[in-house]
């Protein structure tokens, strides 16, 4: 898939959101799926991307002690950065978006703390930005929608950069190496494991616990002495409060974009489409906590075991007083039904390969590339599958549900 390609669905990704009252970074899982394998196999797409990678990376890292950290705070500094571009995408007409304070807390605590000024002035004069004062950067003369896009896409392709980093220090067990060295193997490998192995033939490092995760809002619209209030940090100069953050604990799941976007109108007030502004003054948050999608159940061997236990059919379902009459809401209305298979690999999936995607509607496991996903993006419940240990899980648990529904299929 070229760059060109990747412009096209990321622009997707945003209208679709924004069609949902959603004005923010790209959280499309199939996307995030597919530039993760992509970037993973290949470094060298961030050249073709245009976002300055690899100075971008170690400036952040260099001479850091501990670089899960530094990395953690890069992919929040490249959030911002995306987050500022998209504005300026889908929302030109919104004048708090022209102006970035460099005193906010966004620009102080995030951006400057993990990257040089100078790195940051380059970035905001791709999308527009030129310094007008010791304290603001202004856009003057708005650069083509094209190039803000490019912006954003390379500054998401470099967010997953730190993701992969990341993965590799904690297949790795350490992040106390020297940030060159991790750099030179990224660079040299063309998967995780291979880039583990070359850094534990290269290093000889102590044991460590894999980095613990983090998150906080980000905002970079208002001054450094309002972000140390109770609401969250700002770039744009106005209190803008809005709900919590959503946890990061799946990475498919939107995290910062997910927020109302009343977080970065003036005055708390949401932002209005133009349709919308012609007919009411009157603002809304553009959605609710009920409207979202509900989060799959993280799968375990021990969940699965106890789901199994409840399929009412099933050989390995013991005859407890627990009789299927009086099992869950799905199986006590109607007569019964055949039950479908569990997750099932799709034919994508070549023998032995590792699935990237799972789709918690058609309950299938594809591969990044599977042509099948366009469908699924159409309103199915995506999960991105990341790193080698998650998706060798998920694709014993499909190798386990083909099993049970073949020994429940050969039944008399």
């Amino acid at each position: 898939m070229g760059s060109s390609s990747l412009s096209e669905d990321y622009r997707l990704c945003l209208e679709r959101e924004l069609r949902r009252g959603r004005a923010g970074v790209c959280g499309d899982p199939s996307l995030r799926a597919v530039l993760w394998q992509i970037l993973v196999e290949d470094f060298d797409l961030h050249g073709a991307l245009h976002d300055d990678a690899l100075a971008l990376l170690t400036d952040g890292l260099w001479g850091r002690a501990d670089l899960a950290p530094a990395l953690r705070g890069l992919a929040r500094a490249f959030e911002l950065l995306e987050l500022a571009a998209v504005h300026l995408y889908l929302l030109p007409w919104r004048k708090e978006f022209t102006t970035i304070k460099t005193f906010s807390g966004g620009y102080v605590h995030v951006l400057k703390g993990a990257l040089s000024e100078d790195l940051l002035i380059q970035s905001f004069q791709k999308m527009g930005y030129v310094p007008r004062d010791s304290h603001r950067l202004m856009v003057t003369a708005p650069p083509p929608a094209c190039q803000l896009l490019q912006v954003a896409l390379g500054c998401f392709a470099l967010r997953l950069e730190c993701d992969i980093l990341g993965e590799v220090l904690a297949q790795l067990g350490t992040s106390v190496l020297p940030a060159e060295e991790l750099l030179q193997a990224r660079r040299g490998s063309v998967d995780v494991a291979s880039c583990v192995a070359w850094l534990q033939q290269r290093l000889a490092l102590p044991p460590r616990g894999p980095p613990a995760l983090f998150r906080a809002q980000l905002d970079l619209y208002r001054g450094l002495q309002e972000d140390m209030g109770p609401e969250e940090p700002s770039l744009y100069g106005e209190p803008c409060p809005g709900p919590g953050s959503p946890s990061s604990e799946l990475a498919c799941q939107p995290l910062l974009w997910e927020q109302s976007a009343k977080l970065w109108g003036a005055g708390a007030e949401a932002w209005e489409t133009l349709a919308e502004a012609a007919v009411s003054q009157v603002s809304s948050p553009p959605y609710t906590a009920s409207e979202e999608e509900p989060e799959p159940e993280a799968f375990s061997f021990l969940s699965l075991h106890r789901e199994l236990l409840n399929r009412p059919g099933d050989l390995a379902a013991p005859k407890t007083p627990r009789s299927p009459g009086r099992a869950g809401p799905q199986h006590s209305h109607g007569p019964p039904t055949e039950q479908p298979p569990g997750y099932q690999a799709h034919s994508c999936l070549a023998p032995g390969a590792l699935p990237a995607l799972s789709c918690d509607t058609c309950r299938q496991l594809h591969a990044a590339h599977c042509a099948t996903l366009r469908t699924c993006r159409l309103g199915h419940v995506l999960r991105a599958l990341l790193g080698d240990t998650q998706r060798r899980l998920w694709l014993r648990r499909a190798q386990v549900d083909a099993l049970l529904y073949d020994s429940a299929g050969a039944r008399p």
